[in-house]
């Protein structure tokens, strides 16, 4: 039968809360705001249907029943830690949050080989293109493209306008991969149409824009010395995926990060990128997890493993 569990993530904010009677030594034990754990704790509550605390100015105070409910939760949980902790080659999963381009396109497809490396460690893949919050989200880990603050950049660089985490308090960071764009199209297309040899070919092509990075194709253009096309043809797409889709089926020229055509989408040959001109973003792809698991040993390989299939 179905279990009918309360939100996982606020019984974990509940316990620190109620072990320290504290919202706030609770936020700084679990490295996120003291908002995120009231908020963690009021939904709990309405999921339970009754309070497990009343608040005042100054202190919270668990209520008879959130006593009750405490003594459950610390029982609980501890059966659970006893229980993973008793091989250290027990079987652990991870939660993966990726913009949904890189899952389709990158992650997705190379999942069975990092099954085949690391068979105790089980990925699960959620798709978000907003910025990362894990005081919010249910994830251990996410991977986000964006600028790192105090990153210096040129000012050439095609711009990377999202963010990469809602609050970077408690928040680690590490760099994966550049992002490098690079236009491409279908073979058949090429083999039908104009040549295209240089950047100002492009006026006899259609542009296909993606709606989360609308500048992308006039940065790029500014990045190689040459002029967006007058009355352009362009099609927009919500996602990179969409817009690389609707390349390979003909129907214009796609702005495409290089790293989305090294794996099965680039490999069957009638996705080709005729001009030189690849340029780097003004970001990159970033590792992100609580400060506190960034020694997780399965966080480690995780991340290792992304290291070493990428760019």
């Amino acid at each position: 039968m179905k279990r009918h569990l309360p939100p996982l993530l606020a019984l974990r904010f509940f316990e620190a809360a109620a072990r320290h009677r504290s919202f706030s030594l609770a936020a700084e034990e679990l490295h996120v705001t003291q908002s995120a754990v009231s908020r963690q704790i009021r939904t709990l509550e309405e999921a339970l249907g009754y309070p497990l605390f009343t608040r005042s100015i100054r202190k919270v105070a668990l209520t008879p029943r959130g006593v009750r409910y405490q003594s459950a939760v610390e029982a609980a949980l501890d059966i659970i830690e006893r229980a993973s902790s008793q091989s250290p080659n027990a079987k652990r999963s991870l939660t993966v949050s990726a913009p949904q381009s890189l899952a389709t396109f990158w992650l997705i497809p190379r999942l069975s080989e990092f099954a085949r490396n690391y068979p105790h460690i089980d990925i699960r893949v959620t798709t978000s293109n907003e910025p990362a919050d894990f005081e919010r989200d249910d994830i251990d880990v996410a991977i986000r493209l964006g600028a790192m603050p105090g990153t210096p950049y040129e000012i050439d660089q095609p711009e990377v306008p999202q963010p990469l985490v809602k609050n970077w308090h408690g928040v680690h960071a590490a760099h994966l991969w550049d992002e490098v764009l690079v236009p491409v199209l279908s073979q058949k297309l090429l083999s039908q149409s104009k040549p295209l040899t240089t950047p100002a070919d492009l006026k006899h092509y259609k542009l296909l824009h993606v709606a989360l990075r609308p500048k992308a194709w006039t940065d790029w253009f500014r990045c190689v010395d040459a002029r967006y096309p007058r009355n352009a043809r362009t099609l927009e797409f919500g996602h990179f995926f969409m817009a690389l889709e609707a390349a390979r089926a003909g129907h214009g020229v796609a702005l495409a990060p290089t790293i989305f055509l090294d794996g099965p989408f680039g490999a069957n040959g009638d996705i080709v990128s005729p001009l030189p001109a690849a340029k780097k973003s003004a970001g990159a792809y970033y590792f992100l997890c609580r400060e506190q698991l960034k020694s997780d040993r399965a966080i480690c390989s995780f991340i290792n493993w992304l290291r070493s299939n990428g760019q």
